[in-house]
């Protein structure tokens, strides 16, 4: 039989209401659907986008997809769906594989604009990111925080990813790099809506409306990566 159960003590603002299924309870219902068709665009895109991997900053865009997807689906099972299970703690293996995903985002875009860059730039760039990797991975680890993963996400998309795509649109017209932009500006909106709460009811509030965010820019990412060929092709032997 299927219940409903209004939860006596909300822990977020507008958070979902816990629904039964018999005997199994699972917390925060529309969050955890709205992290699974996340889930299931990353997973996608990484399928359909496997022909397109001969050109190293695609094959690192489709890590992108298949590490964030993984994270997503971890969020939605550990972070909201048996949170009451697993504890909070649990939540970790979702932020590890979380700043996995934006690494491989990260090297992508600068294996996009190596041949802009050039070999000094291209290698300094390769080694401060490694290091700000190594250091997000200790950082989560000595905090236990999600603040590590968000601030590394902040670096590795917005510092990072944003202004490389950008540098190689502006030379090259890359639509690749325009959709890349566009898929992390509708990632910063997602983030906006989770710190300012934006939310219409506890059947779908501001947690639900960031992943609602989070998978169209997935989307629009996965569609400049569709668009590859276009790239000029000695691009593709990098």
């Amino acid at each position: 039989m299927y219940s409903l159960l209004l939860t006596p003590a909300i822990m977020i603002p507008f958070q979902n209401p816990t629904i039964f299924f018999g005997t199994l309870r699972i917390d925060e219902p529309i969050s955890v659907l709205t992290d699974v068709i996340l889930c299931a665009i990353c997973f996608y895109a990484f399928y359909k986008t496997k022909s397109l991997s001969t050109y190293k900053a695609i094959n690192l865009y489709r890590w992108f997809f298949l590490l964030t997807g993984v994270s997503t689906i971890v969020s939605a099972v550990v972070g909201h769906a048996f949170l009451y299970y697993f504890g909070v703690d649990a939540k970790i293996y979702g932020w590890l594989f979380g700043i996995s995903g934006i690494t491989c985002a990260q090297f992508a875009a600068i294996y996009n604009t190596r041949l802009i860059l050039g070999n000094f730039v291209f290698k300094r760039l390769v080694f401060i990111n490694s290091l700000g990797v190594i250091a997000a991975f200790i950082a989560v680890f000595i905090s236990w925080s999600f603040v590590v993963v968000e601030i590394h996400g902040a670096f590795g998309l917005l510092l990072n990813v944003t202004i490389l795509e950008y540098i190689n649109y502006k030379k090259t017209g890359s639509p690749l790099s325009i959709k890349v932009i566009y898929g992390i500006g509708l990632a910063v909106v997602a983030v906006l809506c989770h710190i300012f709460q934006f939310a219409y009811s506890v059947w779908f509030n501001h947690i639900d409306l960031s992943h609602v965010f989070m998978a169209l820019s997935m989307y629009v990412i996965y569609r400049g990566i569709c668009l590859h060929e276009e790239i000029t092709p000695s691009f593709r032997s990098i």
